[in-house]
């Protein structure tokens, strides 16, 4: 079921689906919600911000990486003062390097 997901992942992003591609999110298999992350970073809808930010509250360090990647791409407001509140949440080292880097990729296209 993966590769099925994974490959209709990629159509949806060809097509800027990302409505469709956030439902990927809530899947159970870590690499299918990556692959959903990574391919809303890629469309850069504002309206995927939402769902993307939700996802920065994920238990799994590396969903939590993905999250950070994807807002610091799209690069709303919101995602800034999102990833802002969150360096100060976030205990993973990781993650805490990421939404540094997510942090800085905003304030180069800004």
């Amino acid at each position: 079921m993966e590769q099925h997901d994974l490959s209709k992942i990629q159509k949806l992003q060809e097509k800027g689906k990302s409505d469709k591609i956030i439902k990927y999110l809530s899947s159970s298999d870590d690499t299918v919600v990556v692959a959903a992350l990574e391919a809303l970073s890629r469309i850069k809808d504002e309206d995927s911000v939402n769902s993307i930010a939700h996802m920065i509250d994920n238990p799994d360090p590396k969903i939590r990486v993905e999250a950070a990647k994807a807002l610091g791409s799209i690069g709303t407001e919101y995602a800034k003062t999102y990833l802002l509140h969150r360096l100060n949440e976030e205990q993973d080292e990781t993650v805490k390097t990421a939404i540094k880097e997510a942090l800085h990729t905003l304030a180069e296209h800004h």
